[in-house]
């Protein structure tokens, strides 16, 4: 298998930057942006876990939401103005 960390790291470090909850343009659980991630890089090349390490290694900051259906951690992203 390819490692996709590296071109994977590279493009959220170009699209995207860390943002608080209340000022986010977008907020993602692990699964969601993984299916973000899958539309550019080929499906299932990394896993929750990878993305957990790359997102962290970012500085980004999981972070707690709360919804109709209870409490759930999200991560919070805004573009990279251009």
């Amino acid at each position: 298998m390819i490692d996709t960390t590296i071109p994977i790291t590279n493009f959220i470090r170009k699209n995207f930057v860390p943002a608080t909850i209340e000022n986010a343009a977008y907020k993602c659980t692990n699964e969601e942006f993984l299916e973000v991630l899958f539309s550019t890089f080929p499906k299932d090349s990394i896993d929750t876990y990878e993305l957990y390490n790359i997102l962290i290694n970012l500085n980004y900051t999981p972070q707690k939401e709360t919804t109709a259906d209870g409490i759930k951690t999200v991560w919070c992203f805004n573009n990279i103005p251009c």
